[in-house]
């Protein structure tokens, strides 16, 4: 710096300064994100039809982890443990997933508009689900095809179609992913609604509004490693690119002068954001928004790095579904309200205020 000029020392020392607050209220922010999740998972253990104090709800957990059986027995263990704790956990999961998906899809497609939801993903892994249950009566009946298998399949198909409609010239344009994704997205929910529509079986009906409406209602024990793998692996090879889609989200030939090949990257790691969003849709039905609103306000908080954006929305993401699903279960309480209705009902307006304050610009780059 001693061959600067003044003006210029004062501007590195600016931008030094900058770049060391960020990282502060990035910590900060993080850490904060980690404490309201503890808080999140404590009301959701809590509270309910039968309300448990939150001491007891964690004595309970840790009575059952450092395997006392005596100790589990006490106060109502079986809501907790059985019923509760894995639909936190299966909760905080889901969200975790659609969080960093979210952030890696806006990064890859250059689109602050974007997410699983609003490019199709999530409707074909929903329409692949529904057409397992649909046709289960016949040649699917053999049990080797699930509904979890039909909707990583449908969301793979969906995210091909997607790719093949929007290149144009051999370049595939940001907006019309977007505008390709939204179109396909109300067709293959027309597809869903006309399975339901036509079934006459009261079980395949609910099983079919659950693909359509999303909720935690069947989290069990038994899928939870499932989708504890997809989530991790998924989010360690995003990690693993957050550099890269640093690049991808400056554009192409950012990404080009890291040496990557941004078509063939954006393809492998759409791949693997469908993996995931297959795995949770498996579970937990499609839930429209997390991956829009999440990476948004993350993105406030620590700044637009995918070193520190990943994490903080994976944090952000599950603490967002665990808290939308206590107040789904509570709000009308014996009833319950399907948690993708209230994340629809709060992303809707933030989408609309998105549009308005960023959409014209996003449009105008996506071009």
């Amino acid at each position: 710096m001693s061959s600067m000029t003044a003006p210029e020392r004062v501007a590195v020392e600016e931008a030094l300064a900058r770049g060391e607050r960020l990282r502060r209220r990035a910590r900060l922010g993080t850490a904060g994100m980690a404490v309201a999740l503890v808080l999140a998972a404590s009301l959701g253990l809590s509270v309910g039809a039968v309300h448990v104090p939150i001491a007891d709800v964690w004595t309970l957990v840790w009575h059952h982890v450092a395997g006392d059986a005596a100790g589990a027995g006490l106060g109502p263990d079986t809501i907790v443990w059985e019923i509760r704790l894995p639909r936190v956990l299966t909760g905080a999961l889901v969200g975790a997933g659609l969080g960093v998906v979210g952030v890696a899809i806006q990064a890859m497609v250059r689109n602050p508009l974007a997410d699983p939801y609003v490019l199709g993903v999530s409707e074909g892994a929903s329409a692949g689900a529904v057409a397992v249950i649909f046709f289960g009566s016949g040649a699917l009946a053999t049990g080797t095809v699930t509904p979890a298998v039909g909707a990583f399949a449908g969301a793979l198909v969906t995210l091909l179609l997607v790719f093949a409609l929007a290149r144009s010239e051999g370049r595939v344009s940001s907006l019309r992913l977007l505008l390709v994704g939204v179109s396909l997205s109300y067709a293959l929910s027309g597809l869903t609604s006309f399975f339901l529509y036509s079934t006459r079986d009261p079980a395949a009906q609910a099983a079919i509004l659950f693909w359509i409406l999303g909720g935690l209602g069947g989290a069990v024990w038994g899928k939870l490693p499932l989708v504890l793998g997809a989530v991790a692996l998924g989010s360690v090879v995003l990690l693993l690119h957050a550099r890269a889609l640093n690049g991808l989200a400056v554009g192409d030939a950012s990404a080009t002068s890291l040496g990557l090949d941004p078509d063939r990257l954006r393809l492998r790691l759409l791949v693997v954001s469908s993996a995931v969003i297959a795995v949770l849709v498996s579970v937990a039905g499609p839930i429209g928004f997390v991956g829009l609103v999440v990476p948004h306000v993350a993105r406030m908080v620590v700044g637009a790095d995918h070193r520190r954006l990943l994490p903080a929305s994976l944090l952000l993401g599950a603490t967002y579904v665990v808290a939308v699903d206590v107040v789904a279960r509570t709000v009308f309480a014996p009833a319950e309200i399907p948690i993708g209705v209230v994340t629809a009902m709060l992303g809707t307006p933030f989408f609309l205020w998105l549009v308005r304050r960023r959409g014209a610009t996003a449009l105008r780059e996506a071009a």
